[in-house]
């Protein structure tokens, strides 16, 4: 059971707190659309929800299955080595404070036998400078997805369980016309340094409109934060109902996805 510390605000407080200021992690997981926060620019992105919910490109994230059969050559690359990629994701420094200093967090995708690396299925103009961001498309050309990782203070101050928070980053509602969670599990496969770090992994279905059209779709959807260090990471995937990945394939995906710098463990610990 969670504990609170007396001075800390309450559950609800907190994770409406963290909704409104975790800008990267609303933008990229589909809670809310919000400013990208330090841009002089004076360029909102999304003060209301784009199609996407600030996630994903309204120019190229609906494709129809035509646009998306070929693989990229750099995903061509990849698999030719053995399906294995080692392109390292750029993870921004967090400038630490007097309280915390946090820790420089990676992310690898190391399998490229279903999807490769597309960025532009999402709105890289959601992504703050503390977290990055990276889309991807089946090679069968039925599903588009992304990756996000994103280190926040607030997270690491919410007084919240890994377990509760993680739980808040499950809804990708915002990212479609129609979310039903149909089931849930707790996964350890994603690989960290400590060995496999534990995340809730949903199944879902709902309606999506591609380039084409509106259409049924299924997909899954990851997610763990690990609160002492800040770190909130998602994973999700968009498919094509009668097109998707199996849920065995999904979790092949996740298993090719690798954290360094943090060690994250069961949730709870």
């Amino acid at each position: 059971m969670m504990t609170l510390d007396p001075h800390c605000p309450t559950r609800t407080r907190v994770l409406r707190a963290l909704a409104t200021g975790l800008c990267l992690t609303s933008c990229l997981t589909g809670l809310a659309a919000c400013s990208s926060g330090g841009d002089d620019s004076g360029t909102e992105v999304g003060t209301a929800p784009s199609a996407d919910g600030g996630v994903l490109s309204a120019a190229t994230a609906r494709p129809s299955i035509e646009q998306t059969r070929l693989p990229s050559p750099t995903a061509t690359a990849s698999t030719a080595s053995g399906g294995l990629g080692t392109r390292p994701t750029d993870a921004p420094k967090v400038q630490p404070t007097a309280s915390w200093t946090p820790p420089e967090v990676h992310f690898y995708n190391e399998n490229w036998s279903y999807w490769y690396q597309d960025d532009s299925v999402t709105n890289q103009n959601s992504i703050t400078s503390q977290g990055n961001f990276e889309g991807y498309r089946t090679h069968v050309g039925t599903c588009i997805g992304f990756a996000t990782r994103d280190i926040d203070e607030a997270t690491h101050l919410s007084g919240l369980s890994d377990e509760v928070l993680s739980a808040s980053l499950l809804d990708g509602s915002t990212n479609m016309d129609i979310f039903t969670e149909t089931s849930r599990e707790r996964i350890s496969v994603v690989r960290d340094d400590g060995g496999t770090v534990e995340g809730y992994n949903v199944t879902y279905t709902g309606t999506y409109t591609w380039a084409d059209g509106p259409g049924e779709i299924h997909g899954y959807r990851f997610a763990r934060t690990v609160s002492n260090a800040g770190l909130n990471f998602v994973v999700m995937l968009i498919c094509r109902a009668g097109d998707e990945m199996t849920l065995e394939q999904w979790h092949e995906v996740l298993a090719g996805m690798r954290l360094t710098g943090v060690s994250g463990g069961p949730m709870g610990e």
